[in-house]
């Protein structure tokens, strides 16, 4: 997602003025204001997140002598946009039409420390935010816990040190999931669920995965089906579902072929 935002920034830093004529139009209308620490003059840039997981520029924002900032939105349905303080520190918000959303954090820290009112389910991104932060919180100390056995331990005392720092890697992944199954089973029908399906775990790695968790994806699915079949990212999704569910099938199919075969 990041590896377009080099480019997006340096145009935007080329139209400092923040020229409104990219944003996209709709009828739904929302507004968002706040104050930054470390965001004296500093520029904002607002991305929204389209169906296929593609950024698109919508425009820039400049924060006052105070880093203050505000701005006003609008959207065709309801989507997901980037709040984005650098390259690489973000929160995604998830408006709803005539919502007035406050946030506030540092800016040198956006995605750790930011917290924002006045919109329910971009709050909710603010609590998968806040999930994923604490767990990676957890594998950094089990992480710095490991380094540290190996540098100080023999290697048959660090080879057993390392199966407890791997057993409670393993435990933190489980609490994970259950937290995440527990989010999308009480937030049915929210476009948040999709961020919660798809949460990252250890930078790296995933929560859920298609293979062995697809009883999740579909669970997403039905709920989005039964509250907002027509929003354009609840038709993406369903497909993506549907050729999983297909690549799926068809491996089991394969699968039976071959045992079927041995027996024979």
């Amino acid at each position: 997602m990041k590896h377009r935002f080099i480019i997006i920034l340096a145009l935007a830093t080329l139209f400092a003025t923040g020229c409104n004529s990219d944003k996209k139009s709709g009828t739904m209308t929302f507004n968002i204001e706040g104050t930054f620490a470390n965001a004296a003059d500093k520029m904002l840039y607002i991305e929204e997140m389209t169906p296929d997981n593609g950024p698109h520029f919508v425009d820039s924002i400049k924060c006052d002598k105070d880093g203050h900032f505000s701005y006003k939105g609008t959207m065709g349905y309801q989507t997901f946009f980037n709040l984005h303080s650098s390259e690489y520190d973000y929160i995604v918000l998830l408006p709803n039409d005539g919502e007035k959303i406050n946030i506030n954090g540092d800016a040198n820290d956006l995605g750790t420390t930011y917290m924002v009112e006045g919109s329910p389910e971009s709050r909710l991104m603010w609590q998968i935010q806040s999930y994923i932060n604490d767990a990676n919180r957890t594998i950094a100390d089990i992480a710095q816990k490991d380094r540290q056995n190996r540098e100080t331990l023999s290697e048959t005392e660090y080879e057993n040190a390392h199966r407890i720092t791997d057993s409670i890697f393993i435990a933190e992944h489980k609490l994970v999931s259950v937290m995440f199954l527990n989010f999308i089973e009480d937030n049915s029908g929210s476009l948040s669920t999709l961020y919660a399906v798809d949460a990252p775990f250890n930078h790296t790695g995933r929560v859920f995965y298609a293979e062995s968790d697809f009883e999740v994806f579909e669970t997403v699915l039905e709920g989005l089906m039964r509250q907002i079949p027509d929003n354009p990212h609840t038709q993406y999704y369903q497909t993506r579902v549907e050729r999983a569910r297909s690549a799926r099938m068809m491996a089991q199919q394969q699968q039976q072929a071959g045992q079927e075969f041995i027996v024979e």
